[in-house]
């Protein structure tokens, strides 16, 4: 799609599909909020005599400036869900009867884990896209969202606010030490999937025991991983096809497992992985859900467990751990992907002999670096990654001189 300011005749924003056609509500929103200059909000009215809440949309008036910024924050939006195309129901076809989660998604994963948005910049998406879906169920009776920061997010926005001094950045020695603090295997393997292989939360689930079909292409599954790790010693690296259906925005990426975390996946198969006739190698082994694939939430709930018994470890015995970068207690599982991004654009600007700091969005070490990593790539937010990856190279290299102390 495209997003363009239309000044001359329409005096409006106006978004337009693959086929140039106008994507009807979105303009219409565009229309009503620059030429009335209003804006839909929620607001909660409770009854004195009942005590009963109430909740109500009101119109208010604002400024141009904020028409505009509203309705280029929506074209954003927007974008981000059409890089979606054809997975599950996310479309921009669907787009207005969207679940809430979804759109959350955006807001916390994507804008504040990802893109490394402050509390206030992703304060105003939370605005412009309540904006337009308060405005939906105020003229056309759609169901309301409930969109916003959450808590477990906020405290990342804020510190996103304090880059420089906060990097979301671990040395592959902070990383160990949260791998050498797991309690099982399946914990080990998740956070090596972040860290060694760049994965989502979600990606998890990717990893399929079975020989698969994709796009009328046959790939490999784990179990003949496990056959090729034993039969081929000598063999450092191995391919695995991440199928679109677990990844975002329908992108699919080969992973390149290391032989060391190829063992721990069979080893993890063959002793610690619950029966179960599951087609995902990595399956619950509480009781409530035993033999079930991990939920999305899984990875995330370990690196906070880890994270916190790692770090009451350092402050009972601060000394042992002195040469130990700092864990900031707001990091979150993303950093680990963040950290394997990071390394890779590093060892590419040296195999290349370049500087970090040269390099564009043009440049082969960048669009290397996204494909690695699942990222779309072309102008949208790229320079923001770019400098982020630059700003994290700068760190990386100030932590392993011992420059940097005591930031996380």
């Amino acid at each position: 799609m495209q997003r363009f300011f239309e000044n001359k005749v329409n005096g409006h924003y106006l978004y337009l599909n693959d086929n140039n056609v106008p994507i009807l509500l979105p303009c219409l929103f565009a229309r009503y909020t620059r030429h009335s200059l209003l804006s839909v909000y929620r607001t909660v009215e409770q009854n004195t005599k009942t005590g009963v809440s109430k909740h109500l949309l009101i119109e208010k008036e604002i400024g141009e400036q904020t028409a505009y910024k509203i309705c280029n924050r929506l074209g954003i939006f927007l974008e981000y869900i059409d890089d979606y195309k054809d997975k599950d129901f996310i479309s921009l076809n669907t787009h207005t009867a969207l679940p809430s989660e979804v759109i959350n998604d955006y807001i916390n994963d994507y804008l504040i884990n990802e893109r490394g948005k402050s509390e206030q910049a992703t304060n105003k998406y939370v605005e412009a896209i309540n904006s337009y879906y308060n405005w939906l169920s105020y003229y056309f009776n759609n169901k309301p969202k409930y969109i916003g920061i959450k808590s477990n997010y906020r405290k990342i926005a804020r510190n996103n606010t304090s880059i420089p001094l906060l990097v979301n950045y671990f040395l592959p020695a902070t990383r160990e030490l949260l791998y050498a603090n797991c309690s099982s295997l399946l914990q080990q393997i998740v956070l090596r999937n972040a860290g060694e292989l760049g994965c989502r939360t979600a990606e998890n689930l990717g990893f399929l025991l079975d020989d698969f079909k994709a796009n009328k292409r046959e790939y490999t599954g784990l179990r003949s991983l496990f056959k090729q790790l034993k039969k081929n010693p000598e063999q450092e690296e191995f391919k695995y096809h991440l199928n679109s259906i677990w990844t975002k925005y329908s992108r699919s990426r080969t992973l390149y497992i290391p032989r060391h975390l190829l063992k721990l996946m069979c080893r993890y198969y063959e002793q610690e992985r619950p029966k179960s006739d599951s087609p995902h190698l990595f399956v619950s082994n509480s009781n409530q859900n035993r033999g079930d694939k991990i939920s999305t939430q899984f990875s995330s709930d370990t690196f906070l467990e880890i994270k916190n018994k790692v770090q009451q470890k350092i402050s009972k015995n601060p000394k042992r751990y002195d040469d130990i970068q700092e864990i900031h207690s707001d990091y979150s599982y993303h950093v680990m992907r963040h950290s394997f991004a990071t390394d890779i654009f590093y060892n590419l600007c040296q195999g290349q002999n370049k500087s970090y700091e040269s390099i564009t969005t043009t440049s082969a070490v960048y669009i290397e670096t996204a494909r690695r990593m699942g990222h779309k790539v072309d102008a949208r937010g790229g320079g923001d990654v770019t400098k982020r990856y630059i700003h994290s190279c700068g760190y990386r290299d100030a932590l392993q001189k011992g420059v940097v102390c005591g930031l996380a």
